[in-house]
């Protein structure tokens, strides 16, 4: 640890970039909570990373237009009598580059916030994100007292942790059936808030896509969800196809 008001500040700044890809990835990504070890490393890791693709660059400006940088040989041989002649180009140069580095770290944070690994994530996130990204689904819940809600999905807890302390929100059209009714029925309500605690089983239908659409939709995708794509675009939900009715009583 530093023992000087020089040597903290220092560290602040060194790791200030890994600092700003932690914000940026849990901004555009989902809420994970990897241990302290790992944290701490991914800190670190970007800092060095952000700073050496600056420093880089710095050089590359410094070959190109050398009366515009500050000379860092003259830095590295005079130390405090050159610092002390030019330190408002160096402060202003030393401000500039670590306003870049935090601006790389920031933007590696958001493109791999964006697209974590399906093995990190909740069963929710792989059910509402990773299958079919921006959709809103149709979603039904069968509850721990034998009820049955259904609603198009609004929100839902994005942690990467399958907790029971989480939300799902549903909006209209919402059905409900009663515990040991065997209908469901539109219920007046815009929407409605479900516990994850409470939910025994959830069914999901997905959008109904054209075969062109689920091409495109799969590419990059593992082949599991290539194949659920094609499925879907050729013949829509295959429980509308057969009639076959959902847990509250109405076909699909």
């Amino acid at each position: 640890m530093p023992t000087t008001l020089t040597g903290f500040a220092l560290v602040i700044v060194m790791l200030l970039p890994g600092f700003s890809f932690i914000v940026a990835r849990e901004r555009a990504g989902t809420d994970r909570r990897p241990t302290p070890f790992r944290e701490s490393s991914a800190v670190v890791f970007a800092s060095v990373v952000a700073e050496l693709v600056t420093l880089v660059m710095f050089a590359l400006i410094r070959g190109l237009w050398p009366g515009a940088t500050p000379d860092v040989g003259r830095v590295v041989r005079e130390q405090h009598n050159y610092v002390s002649t030019h330190y408002a180009e160096l402060g202003w140069w030393a401000g500039a580059l670590l306003i870049v580095a935090c601006l790389i770290a920031a933007t590696g944070g958001v493109i791999l916030g964006r697209r974590p690994h399906a093995s990190a994530m909740s069963a929710w996130w792989v059910m509402f994100d990773r299958w079919f990204p921006g959709e809103n689904p149709i979603v039904g819940c069968i509850l721990e007292d034998g009820s049955y809600i259904e609603g198009r999905q609004a929100s839902y807890n994005v942690g990467s942790d399958d907790l029971p302390d989480r939300d799902l929100i549903l909006v209209e059209p919402i059905k409900y059936r009663a515990p040991g009714g065997t209908e469901a029925r539109l219920y007046p309500a815009s929407g409605v808030c479900i516990s994850a605690r409470r939910i025994m089983s959830m069914f999901v239908t997905y959008p109904t896509i054209t075969p062109s659409e689920a091409g495109a939709a799969a590419q990059g995708a593992d082949p599991a969800l290539a194949s659920a794509s094609a499925h879907l675009g050729g013949q829509g939900d295959p429980l509308a196809s057969s009639g076959t009715a959902m847990p509250g009583g109405d076909p699909a």
